[in-house]
């Protein structure tokens, strides 16, 4: 190819970029900030209106209230102790005031949560405290669960449930105290390995348990250190000189467990 013919074509090519450049509109450096703004702006309007919609207007406000897992009077106490007020926008009902709220002020449930069904019922979802124990005192009778929460009184409990006679009232009786006498009873041996029935415990106002069997008395001190007592006691009684079901009544103290003290062991026979 000449020379020639190579300029030419140059030539051409620049021309044609000319004419590219000057049909070409300038660039405005600002429309795409201001496209940006834009749909910042709309972004913006959008997530309002949704706040709006959700948590201040009347389109989905509380209109129905349900509970599951209580009934009858029961779940009226806990309609009444959460305290959700019809016409309340159901975005803004706290799942963690309203807990707050019903188990403080009604014991018997141990745990709520909060299920929404938009667009205007709100489900109070409960569950219920287990009794593991009854106590009994001043003529009354309380329900305590597992966890050493006294939450309920009751006529008369179930003849399956284990009982406490308590001298103080038993709703007075504190978490800690319930939970060791709850223990107590969990790991009670087998009426035959102790050679006779356990009676009903007792809690003395000083805090003490006394417990019977039979003819053998049991000063078991405080609620504390269930096992290791039982297993004192248990070894006791395995011995010829105390026997539950002798006309001498006998006493063993294991408020001690590591010292216990027999008394009313019949003088050996010479």
């Amino acid at each position: 190819m000449s020379v020639d013919t190579q300029e030419r074509g140059t030539g051409l090519v620049e021309r044609w970029r000319d004419r590219r450049d000057v049909s070409r509109p300038p660039r405005r450096p600002g429309a795409w900030r201001r496209a940006v703004l834009l749909w910042g702006v709309l972004v913006t309007l959008l997530a309002a209106g949704l706040v709006f919609l959700f948590f201040f207007s009347a389109a989905f406000v509380v209109q129905d209230v349900q509970v599951e897992g209580a009934k009858g009077e029961l779940a009226d106490s806990v309609v009444f102790e959460a305290d959700i007020p019809q016409g309340r926008p159901l975005a803004r009902v706290s799942e963690t005031r309203l807990a707050e709220r019903v188990l403080e002020g009604e014991k018997r449930v141990r745990s709520v949560s909060l299920d929404r069904r938009w667009p205007s019922t709100i489900v109070y979802e409960v569950q219920l405290r287990e009794p593991a124990l009854a106590l009994r005192g001043g003529g009354t009778t309380w329900l305590a669960d597992a966890g050493g929460v006294v939450y309920d009184s009751v006529e008369k409990a179930s003849h399956n449930l284990p009982a406490v006679t308590v001298a103080e009232k038993p709703q007075d009786v504190s978490t800690g105290t319930v939970l060791g006498l709850v223990e107590l009873w969990r790991l009670r041996p087998d009426p035959a390995e102790l050679e006779g029935e356990i009676s009903t415990p007792r809690l003395g106002s000083n805090g003490d348990v006394t417990i019977r069997i039979d003819q053998l008395t049991i000063r078991w001190g405080p609620p504390v250190e269930a096992e290791k007592k039982w297993k004192v006691v248990q070894a006791l009684v395995g011995q010829d000189a105390i026997d539950p079901q002798g006309e001498i009544p006998q006493t063993i103290d294991v408020s001690i467990p590591g010292t216990p003290v027999v008394t009313g062991i019949p003088p050996a026979q010479g």
